[in-house]
């Protein structure tokens, strides 16, 4: 089971009005929104007319009346999913909205915006809330699903009438080609994901898909496997491309299907050499998650979301509702409200806090950091923005040292565990907090690797390793007598990455540890990363949703362990075998996977897994339970107020809801 930790809540949004009282003085504290929210006072989307009936926006409702599309009875599934406030949120109401409308979204690259990714995102399942697996785990694209008393097989079903975006229909014929066409196809997928094994386990066997009629199919592993309705949720933002891909589409690009002619004429449009079909195959379809539905490359693709990209160039990308979307709203809307989206490439983080600030771009996300609270309230202050504070669903922050770095004096350092452990007494998380959290906006990780702060006990560890000598810079020498040094590259992943690296920096240096921080693009460290040339990189994981079951950033190959990580995932083929600690690591990530979420056995699986990190210390992560700001324009509805404990990748889930009120 998944629940808020968070030690915050009795803090509230007073703390935030007293720390910057002297900035902002015209800003009281934010209140909470009522229990029941007021409707809109005149809502474009009206109560149905009768039993069965759906309302649509205008413009598609244009569309119906013209000829060119089918009645939104027809466009509709049998049983729609019907988004409530107990399945979307759990501490703030949303109202029934009005149609229309574009949202004006900034964009940080060409390849799209992970904000909007998340807003698109279907998975076949959904919890309240979207992690109170408690509270159950409810059909999204799927109808419904039943596990078997061993938890090994799942059956699960289609909603009947449901549509592509193109208007085809969506039946167990889609799995089967998805399964067997493409998932099992070794040309086309030599590697499924893990997820798809017993237990996200390597070394399991993949699952198999059996075909029962047109709506409902089983899914059936090896062993138990407990967490599999969570992986198919909200687990690494997957949606339902592994069990559902449009075969109608996707067919005139596989080479057992399409005229072999016309392949080969779209091979050679697409300069792929001859043989290749699957590579054009899989530059057509939505390989491993949905981030093409908001990228160029997926433009054409029939999908289940609801916004589907209808034309792009020159730094904006154009959305239009997707007509045959399955969800309605309580009062039998056709969901989304917002007819159109317009995602537009601003150049930096720093121009797009200024068009957010003028009201020129309707949401930030989550790019921005407590510093620019003062900016935002005042833009509130003018009527301008929205301002809310969600919970962040990962650690802000993550110093990781590879532990498998291909020198042998700084391996023999970094992986005597007192070193580790003499690194983490070294950080001041008071001061983080003090300076990067104003104080209240964060807790000292205790629950993955920080100790309290101790710099004596910190100097008492290097020096019983054996680093009592130091240099005439005043640094510690490495056991070999020569000067010892850690490199940290950090990327400009957020406003605090690089600043905080370089306190991190300090308060090592501060106990003798040379250590030096080199700022640079992050697409050319993660290469160097992922090439094992990095002794430190500073990225964040996601440890408060580990609990979901679905994140497994724990493991070594995200950073900290690239060799041993590389060992387990090709089955001893490449990398080292990892030591004992990282095998026991494995062990306990399979055993919380296959026990059933919210169990006993998954809870104590689960602490298991907690204890090994912690005792291992295999990366550093000063704070945790951490808020940030964001903000909407006005004029987008059904977003919070104030101080919430919802995390804002659950607000942002439920941007289908949200609308334009001018």
């Amino acid at each position: 089971m998944f629940v808020n930790r968070s030690k915050l809540a009795r803090l509230g949004w007073a703390v935030l009005a007293c720390t910057l009282a002297l900035a902002l003085a015209a800003c009281g504290p934010a209140e909470m929104p009522a229990e029941e929210a007021p409707m809109a006072e005149e809502p474009a989307a009206e109560e149905p007319m009768a039993d069965g009936a759906y309302n649509e926006s205008p413009m598609l409702a244009e569309m119906v009346a013209a000829g060119t599309l089918p009645p939104v009875e027809e466009r509709l599934p049998n049983e729609p999913f019907v988004v409530t406030n107990r399945m979307l949120v759990v501490s703030y109401d949303t109202e029934i909205g009005k149609y229309g409308g574009t949202m004006r979204l900034p964009q940080d690259g060409p390849g799209g915006d992970p904000h909007f990714y998340i807003g698109s995102v279907e998975p076949l399942v959904w919890a309240p809330g979207a992690f109170n697996y408690d509270m159950g785990i409810y059909g999204n694209v799927l109808k419904d699903w039943e596990a078997n008393d061993g938890h090994n097989v799942y059956t699960l079903s289609l909603r009947e009438g449901m549509k592509w975006s193109d208007g085809e229909p969506v039946t167990t014929a889609d799995v089967d080609f998805t399964w067997n066409d493409v998932i099992t196809n070794e040309e086309v997928t030599p590697a499924p994901s893990n997820y798809l094994r017993t237990g996200s386990s390597s070394s399991a066997g993949l699952a198999t898909v059996e075909i029962l009629d047109d709506h409902t199919f089983t899914v059936t592993f090896d062993d138990q496997y407990g967490s599999f309705p969570a992986q198919l949720a909200i687990a690494q933002w997957r949606g339902y491309q592994d069990f559902l891909k449009p075969a109608h589409y996707l067919k005139q690009f596989h080479a057992d299907y399409a005229d072999a002619d016309e392949l080969a004429a779209k091979m050679e449009a697409e300069s792929i050499e001859e043989g290749q079909w699957y590579n054009l195959f899989n530059a057509k379809q939505m390989p491993n998650n949905l981030w093409r539905v908001i990228n160029e490359d997926g433009f054409g693709h029939p999908v289940l979301t609801a916004w589907q990209m209808v034309d792009f160039g020159n730094g904006v990308w154009n959305f239009d509702r997707n007509p045959y979307y399955f969800k309605v709203d309580e009062a039998g809307n056709q969901l989304p409200y917002i007819d159109h989206v317009q995602m537009v490439l601003v150049q930096d983080r720093e121009t797009t806090v200024l068009k957010i600030l003028s009201g020129e771009l309707d949401y930030l996300g989550e790019r921005s950091s407590l510093q620019n609270l003062p900016l935002l309230k005042q833009a509130e202050n003018d009527g301008i923005l929205n301002v809310f504070i969600p919970r962040m669903h990962r650690l802000p922050i993550n110093f990781t040292l590879n532990l498998t770095y291909e020198d042998e004096q700084y391996r023999e350092i970094v992986n005597d565990l007192r070193f580790r452990q003499a690194m983490t007494y070294a950080i001041n998380n008071d001061e983080i907090i003090q300076t990067f959290y104003l104080g209240a906006f964060a807790v000292p990780a205790y629950e993955t690797s920080i100790p309290e702060y101790d710099p004596d006990k910190a100097n008492a560890l290097l020096d019983e390793m054996g680093l009592s000598a130091r240099g005439d810079d005043g640094f510690r020498l490495g056991l070999d007598g020569e000067p010892f040094e850690i490199l940290f590259e950090p990327g400009p992943l957020s406003q605090d990455h690089i600043p905080m690296t370089e306190m991190i920096a300090e308060h090592w240096k501060a106990v003798g540890i040379n250590t030096q921080v080199k700022a640079g693009e992050w697409s050319l460290i993660r290469e160097r990363m992922n090439a094992n040339e990095t002794q430190g990189t500073t990225v964040w994981i996601h440890e408060d949703i580990w609990p979901s079951a679905g994140w497994d950033d724990y493991l070594p190959q995200r950073g900290w362990g690239l060799l041993w990580g590389r060992y387990n995932t090709s089955g001893g083929e490449q990398g080292e075998e990892p030591p004992p600690a990282v095998q026991e690591l494995y062990e306990r990530h399979t055993a919380f996977l296959q026990a059933p979420i919210g169990t006993p056995e998954g809870d104590a699986a689960l602490a298991e897994l907690y204890k090994n990190i912690k005792d291992n210390i295999w990366t550093f992560n000063p704070v945790e339970e951490s808020y940030y700001p964001t903000s909407t324009t006005v004029r987008i509805k059904n977003t919070p107020v104030g101080q919430v404990e919802e995390m804002g990748i659950v607000i942002m889930y439920g941007m289908e809801q949200w609308y334009i009120d001018e």
